[in-house]
Order: C-alpha cells, then structure tokens, then sequence
C-alpha cells in the first residue's frame, strides 16, 4: 500500500542516517577484531514533523495509522539545508512539497531540475555515476541525489578529461537497480520510498502546534 506523504505538515527536522554497511565485528583466533563489510546498506530517516493547523493535525494523524499497515511504503521528501547550483551559477530552491489546493501529498508544485543527467549507463550495485551538468552548476561532496525513489550521498567530484560538463560522482550507498543514459538525476527533489519503523501519534490537547517524531527505514 502507497501511502501519501501528509500535506499540509511541515518538516522541522530531517536527519538521513546510512546503516548497514558492516556486520557485526567478529574475532580471529589471535584476539584480534575485525568487522564485517556488507554492500547491503540502506538508508534510516528520522523526522521531525509540525502539525499547525486541523488540517494538518488530521493529515499527520491519519498518516500515523496508515504507516501502521505492514505493507505500507511511503515516498518521503528529504529536507535539505544546501542544494546545488542551478544553470545560471545561483543556489536551486526546493520544490515545495505539493500545491496549495490538495488534501494529500500528490507529487512536487512544478518539475524537478533537469540540468543533471546520466551521461553513461549506471549498473546495480555501481559505487559511481558519470553526470552531465550545466556549465555554471556545481555539485559538491555532502550534497544528496535521488535516482527514482531512491537516495544517494555524493561522496567524491571529479571532472571527466577536465570538461566543465562532464563529471563523476562517487555515491553511497552503491546504485539501486539499473539506469539508462540521459535518465535525470535529481537534486532538487530528493525523495525516498520508506517504510515506518515507529512513529509518534497526536490527538487531543491544548497544544495548538502538535509535533511528532517518526522513524522510517528504506523500502525495496
């Protein structure tokens, strides 16, 4: 089951956190310890969310229970403080979550940035991507992408033959599934398809903003 992400509640905080990249630490016969690698990791999110109004009391509440489904996956906007640069050399502004009209989270007010895409294929479990940019645009390691719905950490930039189009960025975790050429990849509206773990619900109380912790783990 597609849950809708709650609209009109408001992000306060939004923390990715990469886990299981490594198995528990096991020990040699000589006493010595050493841990595992895995090239399983995903992705844990911790939000904050507001609740202002009834609307958005209603939609967090009704968020909460839905998530409670076991099958239940929700495609969740990932907050940001910095983004790249746009074509013009200026910072990208987030989207905003959805218009102002909806009841439900329906998909982002315009369409994503579409000045970075694939200049090569990306295979499964690729530890990197080969992006064509804007000349004046610039993306630098810490900042995040999403291929799909799926969300990446660039770690490492590096020009491709010194060109100012042509890059390499190296990403974790390792690439989900496969990825044409010419495929966009986002920067501006980062997305990832979750399941919940556990999450705080509201209800009655003379609190006029409600707030609410939720703890959510990637879906594949």
């Amino acid at each position: 089951m597609q849950v809708a992400f709650p609209y009109p509640v408001k992000v306060r905080t939004s923390i990715p956190l990469l886990s299981g990249l490594r198995f528990t630490p096991f020990t040699n016969i000589d006493g010595e310890s050493f841990a595992k690698p895995a090239l399983n990791g995903f992705w844990r999110l911790d939000l904050g969310l507001l609740a202002i109004d009834m609307q958005g009391q209603l939609a967090l509440s009704a968020f909460v229970t839905q998530m409670e489904a076991a099958s239940a996956t929700c495609v969740v906007p990932i907050c940001v403080q910095w983004l790249p640069n746009d074509e013009t050399g200026r910072m990208l502004r987030a989207s905003r979550a959805a218009p102002d009209f909806t009841f439900d989270h329906i998909g982002w007010d315009g369409d994503p940035f579409d000045g970075y895409t694939l200049s090569a294929a990306a295979s499964h479990r690729d530890s990197f991507i080969d992006v064509t940019k804007p000349a004046l645009s610039q993306i630098w390691p810490g900042h995040y992408i999403s291929l799909g719905d799926q969300l990446y950490q660039v770690t490492a930039v590096s020009a491709i033959g010194e060109s100012e189009t042509e890059i390499r960025l190296s990403v974790m975790p390792n690439i989900r599934g496969d990825h044409d050429v010419d495929d966009v990849v986002i920067v501006d509206q980062l997305r990832l398809n979750c399941r919940m773990e556990i999450g705080d619900q509201i209800g009655s109380g003379i609190d006029v903003v409600k707030a609410a912790n939720i703890s959510l783990v990637e879906a594949f």
